[in-house]
């Protein structure tokens, strides 16, 4: 009898586990649910030029500076401005004693004065019969170098003074007050305003070949490392530099990608990088993002056909920036994988996120 109602107190747990047997069969464990598609982003195949691009460094400048200097040698007076200074068009920067270029302005005006007496007088002679026509014409002559010479001394006095060429900014002053000055020698450096901000650098002759006027550029400064400024090129020397052996450019930034009020003084130095247009040919590029792995000549990418990645290898002909450009062109419209592309086999199917 204890055993019977033993049997009875367990036969719920023994009917449960038979339950169980019945319904999952011997022995057979639970499907698992099928996994979700890997999430991944994809960005199409872009066009680009199929000359990698040219990088170099060089000095930022205004696109027109002037380094002004007397007509004539001398004694400084007096210098009116400083570096940095602002100055007005027709303002006096510098003058220089006029001692010595009055002195001769005084003898020029006198020697003409001499010829111009002699001629009058040499006419009334000729007309007197007392001189010939050929003596005439020598004290014309005369009196015409006389005039000359009186122009070119009140000319100098004239230059005395040094004058601002154009509304700009003061790059460098030279000399000081007192100084003794040679004719020619630069005085004041000024940068015009409104002329424009140019980079001048020097391309060696294997990529200076490659470069046209026009040709677009991004320069970047260490003072504002944070900003990228459009340029184009706009003067391309046919000679090169005999002390560095590169051929001089420069490119013109745009003034729409200056803030107001932006510094950008003379003398910083910038990178720039100059798209080349080449022959017009172009390549495919594709995100640095989207190479999985590989070397230069066999790098794997993920194309995207529908839902589904494909594994393909392509070589890759130079790297610009952000995009690498490819030596064999994609179709274009060709999706590829970006983020996730490393986690992927070909063939997986997968679920393209925003």
């Amino acid at each position: 009898m204890n055993d019977f109602h033993a049997c009875i107190r367990r036969a719920p747990w023994l009917l449960g586990g038979a339950f169980l047997l019945s319904a999952c069969g011997p022995g057979q464990a639970p499907e698992p649910a099928a996994a979700a598609p890997r999430a991944v982003r994809a960005a199409l195949v872009a066009s680009g030029p199929a000359e990698a691009p040219i990088i170099a460094s060089g000095v930022l400048a205004s696109r027109d500076e002037a380094r002004l200097a007397f007509k004539s040698g001398g004694v400084v007076r007096r210098i009116a401005v400083r570096a940095g200074d602002s100055v007005r068009k027709g303002e006096v920067l510098a003058e220089i004693e006029t001692t010595e270029i009055g002195a001769g302005v005084a003898q020029a005006r006198a020697a003409h004065d001499k010829a111009r007496r002699d001629l009058e007088r040499g006419r009334q002679l000729y007309a007197d019969d007392v001189i010939t026509r050929e003596q005439l014409d020598d004290l014309g002559t005369a009196e015409t170098v006389a005039r000359a010479q009186l122009d070119a001394a009140q000319y100098n006095l004239g230059h005395a003074q040094i004058v601002a060429p154009a509304d700009g900014v003061v790059l460098r002053r030279y000399v000081e007050p007192r100084e003794t000055v040679a004719a020619g020698q630069p005085i004041v450096e000024i940068g015009q305003t409104g002329s424009g901000h140019v980079l001048k650098l020097g391309l060696a002759d294997r990529d200076v070949v490659r470069v046209m006027l026009g040709d677009r550029a991004d320069v970047e400064f260490d003072a504002y490392p944070a900003q990228r400024f459009a340029a184009r090129v706009v003067e391309i020397s046919r000679a090169a530099d005999p002390r560095s052996g590169t051929f001089p450019i420069e490119i013109e930034l745009d003034a729409a990608a200056i803030a107001a009020g932006m510094r950008l003084p003379s003398g910083l130095v910038g990178r720039a990088t100059i798209t080349a247009r080449g022959a017009g040919a172009t390549r495919s590029y594709v995100p640095l993002a989207a190479l999985v792995e590989g070397d230069q000549h066999a790098t794997t990418i993920f194309t995207l056909d529908g839902q589904v990645a494909h594994r393909r290898k392509v070589a890759i002909a130079f790297v610009a920036g952000e995009q690498a450009a490819l030596e064999q062109p994609l179709p274009e419209g060709t999706r590829l994988i970006t983020d996730g592309a490393s986690y992927l086999v070909d063939g997986e199917t997968v679920r393209v996120v925003d």
